[in-house]
């Protein structure tokens, strides 16, 4: 199995799935759960819902760029760790799994090759639902907050290449994937970078929007998803919120 497909199995061993029913009885928040090798936690929120969260480590490109003798120019890095939800369990009358978007492919292998364990109740979120968690992932925060920098560095100030005249709000858009899903971040006129879906996609218009503050930035959904960033957060699923 690939490292990702171990993490999706990791949801329906016996070993995860009894943790899971004693933490739903005892109430406790946080259980570890070593696995292939693996840390992960079962993390549960306020929503009684309960979170397979891996440990995950990734570089933040912080500071200006230096041009170092003989290496040429780097921007200094620092690591963020943070909780990765891949899935969550709802106890109704049995036990129900939520696959997230990110690992839908390698679940549908290893459901299509008959490798899942168990008989239980899985679902998966809908488009709308699974933007909202990219949206708010680590990697469109991390992307985020480079570019926020570079606009603090550089100004909202066209920039000629190749003879041509590049404007502000083109410079600083950028493509990403996050939760799975093909992703931008465009930049508006008043600097503010705005987290859009792929157009191939067919969800129309931002989702979120990320604001320099005196402290750092702060992440805001736009007001027709609000409903679901309030309700992902109480469920503690947005991985931007789960550094540690």
């Amino acid at each position: 199995m690939t490292p990702t497909q171990e993490m999706v199995m990791t949801l329906f061993t016996k070993q995860t799935i009894d943790k899971v029913k004693e933490q739903f009885k005892t109430g406790k928040e946080i259980v570890s759960n070593e696995s292939f090798d693996m840390t992960f936690r079962l993390f549960k929120s306020k929503s009684d819902n309960i979170n397979l969260e891996l440990l995950i480590q990734m570089p933040l490109v912080i500071g200006q760029e230096e041009d170092i003798p003989g290496i040429g120019k780097l921007r200094k890095q620092k690591n963020v760790m943070f909780f990765k939800p891949i899935g969550f369990y709802i106890l109704k009358n049995e036990i129900e799994i939520t696959i997230l978007k990110e690992f839908e492919d390698d679940f549908d292998f290893l459901m299509n090759s008959n490798q899942i364990p168990g008989n239980f109740s899985i679902h998966k979120l809908s488009l709308q639902e699974n933007a909202v968690l990219a949206a708010f992932s680590m990697d469109s925060a991390i992307q985020a907050i480079s570019v926020l920098k570079e606009v603090q560095q550089k100004g909202m100030l066209p920039e000629f290449r190749d003879g041509m005249i590049i404007p502000p709000t083109l410079k600083y858009d950028r493509k990403l994937k996050a939760n799975g899903l093909k992703s931008e971040l465009i930049m508006t006129f008043d600097g503010t970078p705005q987290f859009h879906l792929d157009d191939s996609y067919g969800l129309n218009g931002a989702i979120a929007a990320y604001i320099s503050t005196q402290t750092g930035f702060s992440i805001n959904p736009i007001i027709k998803y609000k409903e679901l960033f309030d309700r992902f957060n109480i469920m503690s699923l947005m991985t931007a919120f789960k550094n540690v």
